[in-house]
């Protein structure tokens, strides 16, 4: 083992390193926050896609339903399940999106804790 595994499990058995959950996000925090960074023009065009998926995935389930050929049910079949697809896709993105904003967040918590105890042990 390291120099700095020793000193990471010191730290965490004298408690300097509390764990503060009031600081994690929750959901709607997180998905709003999408809409606050630098890619919030690409979340604006996933969100409107999303509702443009699920109204045509509704509509081609509809029309599945409605249809007397099997040629046509097949066609709306095939589109419900390429819609779901597409919107399965944008959803992940969007995952993604959330996932690498919370990383970025830690990883900030994180230079801020470093740099505060870099000037303790200075003084």
């Amino acid at each position: 083992m390291s120099k700095l595994d020793d000193d990471i499990r010191k730290a965490l058995a004298n408690g300097e390193a509390s764990y503060d959950l009031d600081r994690e996000e929750g959901l709607f925090r997180q998905w709003a926050g999408i809409y606050r960074g630098k890619m919030r023009w690409m979340a604006i065009i996933a969100t409107i896609e999303s509702v443009v998926f699920m109204v045509l995935i509704v509509l081609a389930a509809i029309e599945f339903f409605q249809a007397d050929d099997t040629k046509w049910q097949i066609f709306y079949a095939t589109g419900v399940l390429l819609l779901a697809g597409l919107l399965l896709l944008v959803k992940l993105w969007g995952w993604g999106q959330m996932n690498r904003y919370s990383i970025q967040r830690e990883i900030k918590r994180l230079e801020l804790r470093i740099l505060e105890l870099g000037g303790q042990k200075q003084e």
